[in-house]
Order: C-alpha cells, then sequence, then structure tokens
C-alpha cells in the first residue's frame, strides 16, 4: 500500500521541512500503535526519499515495521539505507544475522575467595610489563590480566570442585561396600572421615555455586526480563552497533580493527 510521502511519516523529524500533513502523519502513527509495530532503527541515514530539486525536499518515507516477537527471535538484526542509484528512494538492506559478538564481561564469583590458592591466583596475575610506565594504562592492563586470569583459575577450580566430589563419593561407596563384609583398617577409618569431611566443604561450596548461579539467571531470565526489556535492551544495541569506520580514506568492517581504530584515535 503506497500513501504517499506525507503519509508515510511517523514523527516531524522524518522530513527536513515545515510542510507537513500532521493528521495524516498521526493516523499513520496510530495505526502503528494499534497494530503494536515497532520501527527498526536504521543506520546511515536520516532520509530515504528525494524530489531531487536543487533546493529538496528529504523524507524518510522507507522503513521496516516489525513485532516485538520477531524482533526477539532475531536480535542480532542490522538496517541500513544504501546509495539511491537510479532511484530516488534509497533501498533499504536488512541483515538479520550480523553476529555482534560482544565480549563476556569478567564477573567476579563470589565464592573464589573461598576456594585454596585465590589470593596466590591474584598474586600471580598481577603483572604488567616494565615498559608500560603510563599509570592509566598500567592499572588498565592489570585489571585486564587479573580478569582474565582469574576466570581461568575459576574454570579449572569449578572442574575440581564436581571432580573431587565424585571421586569421594566413589570412594566412600567403596569402603561402605567393605564394612559390610569385613572390619576397616584404622587407615581406611580415617580415609573415610576424611573424605567426608572434605565432601561437606566441598557440598558448602557448591551450594554457593549453585546459589549465585541461580540469582544470576534469575536477572537474566526471570521478572526482569520481560519481552519489553529484552526489546528495548536489543534496540539499544542494534543502535548504538557501529557497522564500520573510516581511516586515513580506508573503509574497517572488522570489530577488531574497528576497536584498533577508537583506541589510536582516542590515544592521540
Amino acid at each position: 500500500m503506497v500513501l504517499g510521502d506525507f503519509n508515510m511519516i511517523i514523527r516531524v523529524t522524518d522530513k527536513n521541512n515545515t510542510n507537513i500533513n500532521r493528521r495524516m502523519m498521526s493516523k499513520f502513527r496510530d495505526f502503528v500503535d494499534e497494530h503494536e509495530l515497532k520501527e527498526m532503527y536504521m543506520h546511515g541515514r536520516r532520509y530515504t526519499w528525494s524530489n531531487e530539486r536543487d533546493a529538496p525536499t528529504l523524507t524518510k518515507i522507507d522503513r521496516i515495521l516489525t513485532t516485538v516477537d520477531w524482533e526477539l527471535d532475531n536480535a542480532e538484526y542490522l538496517l541500513q539505507a544504501l546509495s539511491t542509484g537510479v532511484s530516488d528512494h534509497a533501498p533499504l538492506l536488512l541483515t538479520t544475522s550480523v553476529g555482534f559478538n560482544p565480549k563476556r564481561r569478567f564477573r567476579f564469583e563470589i565464592f573464589w575467595t573461598k576456594l585454596d590458592g585465590f589470593e596466590e591466583a591474584v598474586t600471580e596475575a598481577w603483572v604488567c610489563d616494565p615498559d608500560i610506565v603510563d599509570p592509566y594504562k598500567r592499572l588498565d592492563t592489570l585489571l585486564r590480566n587479573t580478569a582474565r586470569h582469574l576466570q581461568a583459575w575459576g574454570q579449572r577450580k569449578m572442574g575440581n570442585v564436581k571432580i573431587l566430589m565424585r571421586v569421594a563419593r566413589w570412594v566412600i561407596h567403596r569402603l561402605d561396600c567393605a564394612q559390610e563384609n569385613r572390619a576397616l583398617g584404622q587407615l581406611e577409618i580415617w580415609l573415610r572421615k576424611s573424605l567426608k569431611q572434605a565432601l561437606l566443604g566441598l557440598a558448602a561450596l557448591e551450594r554457593t555455586i549453585d546459589r549465585q548461579r541461580s540469582r544470576m539467571k534469575w536477572l537474566k531470565e526471570g521478572d526482569a526480563n520481560t519481552k519489553l526489556f529484552q526489546a528495548v535492551a536489543d534496540g539499544r544495541r542494534s543502535k548504538n552497533f557501529i557497522a564500520h569506520v573510516k581511516k586515513d580514506g580506508v573503509l574497517i568492517t572488522d570489530q577488531e580493527l574497528k576497536e584498533k581504530a577508537f583506541f589510536e584515535a582516542y590515544e592521540r
């Protein structure tokens, strides 16, 4: 259905002058609201149509409207307006699998402090190249090194907790079975008692881990994660995504190279 440039405007900023049919604009906005549609954020352009005159009228009359359910199922989308070419309309390019690939954020696990070797792990990780003399860069490097080291150390320790519990239960089970047929020796009694004490400590640690995990999962998937909340978060991520940057006349699209370009620009 083609409604014309006046009718397809949702807001005043969709046109570069004040010659606006507000009644039709309001009707179109009501239509969008009534059907619970959401406009995709468009990267790169403010307007999509021009009357091609010397003092052109520019409007945004090409857009994509979607539902919240579609956006939740296609969170990594990117909408861009391309060159008008031979037309007075800018074609829209919708990519549904951009792959934002956000870096995993560092989360300090409370239970780490209860594990043996925590302080040693921090001391070992808190190192920095002596050639880095800028205090802010040194602090940044120290924190990054420590975060990376603690994540790897925590993964190893968490795995060890589960393995140690399984091994302890297996050995205790074997000693229980042996006790049904014969008297246990002094070393076997000592081992069984020691393993049970160790198992209690490991079980307490496992409960602490599970509590923190369940709390994080609730925050991620529970009441805080309504469709509206998720849609707003996904929309903000899509809007804030930088598809490319230009440095020294070169267009950069690779994520790591974009990060490097920004870092070098602010370093100067």
